[in-house]
């Protein structure tokens, strides 16, 4: 049997958020200098994962960085990403600074603004003592139904945009998502049909898998009297 093969990469959208600026020494000076994958797709991570924090110093923890399930399945386990953590800063990728007073360490990017937070905290000025902090996990974006559309069903129109939005209002995500899989299984990419679906669903219930397949069955049969009568 063939090993199971990960989605290919669908590419870049045009709708996707901001990108997430590298310094040019990333690739002039350091990134020849990092000896693994584990290294590459860590500090890679810090970069993405520093933009999301809202903190006004930029900093990560060990604990940080293991509660992203997404991370760990790329390095492996604990042991690896704590590895690859210690390679850069052996490295002067990383800038490590041990709270003596929390009983761990805060890790920074070597940026001149990493720098001066780890001064302070060897000064004894540094000011966060803890705070909690929002987690930030790398999961993939949700698709909004006008994705979903571009992606299953066909090119985006106005017209077609102001029913999608209606819809969306109507019915639960969970649904319109399922509903548009069962669509692009039977091989009927057309929103009226994936409307049928909707349709039965909120008159009949949305209970288990076997309802659906049943309920979309029958919307499979409305789909077809409506094709004769159009």
């Amino acid at each position: 049997m063939s090993p199971e093969k990960n989605p290919a990469f669908p590419g870049f959208q045009a709708t996707s958020p901001s990108p997430i600026p590298l310094p040019e020494a990333f690739f002039t000076d350091l990134l020849p200098l990092l000896s693994s994958k584990a290294e590459i797709q860590v500090l890679l991570y810090l970069f993405w994962h520093l933009e999301q924090d809202q903190s006004r110093v930029h900093y990560v923890r060990m604990m940080d960085l293991t509660a992203d399930p997404a991370l760990m399945a790329m390095v492996g386990d604990e042991a690896a990403l704590e590895q690859a953590v210690q390679n850069l800063v052996g490295l002067g990728s990383l800038l490590r600074a041990d709270l003596p007073w929390m009983d761990e360490a805060y890790y920074f990017i070597n940026t001149p603004q990493g720098r001066a937070a780890v001064q302070a905290i060897d000064a004894g000025t540094w000011q966060d003592k803890g705070q909690s902090r929002p987690a930030v996990q790398m999961t993939p974006e949700k698709p909004n139904i006008f994705k979903l559309y571009e992606s299953n069903i066909g090119p985006l129109t106005p017209m077609i945009a102001e029913t999608l939005k209606a819809d969306e209002a109507e019915y639960p995500a969970e649904w319109i998502e399922e509903a548009i899989r069962q669509a692009v299984t039977r091989n009927v990419r057309n929103w009226k049909y994936v409307q049928a679906i909707l349709s039965r669903w909120q008159k009949e219930g949305y209970s288990n898998e076997q309802n659906r397949r049943d309920h979309s069955q029958d919307a499979e049969n409305d789909w077809k009297k409506w094709l004769k009568h159009d």
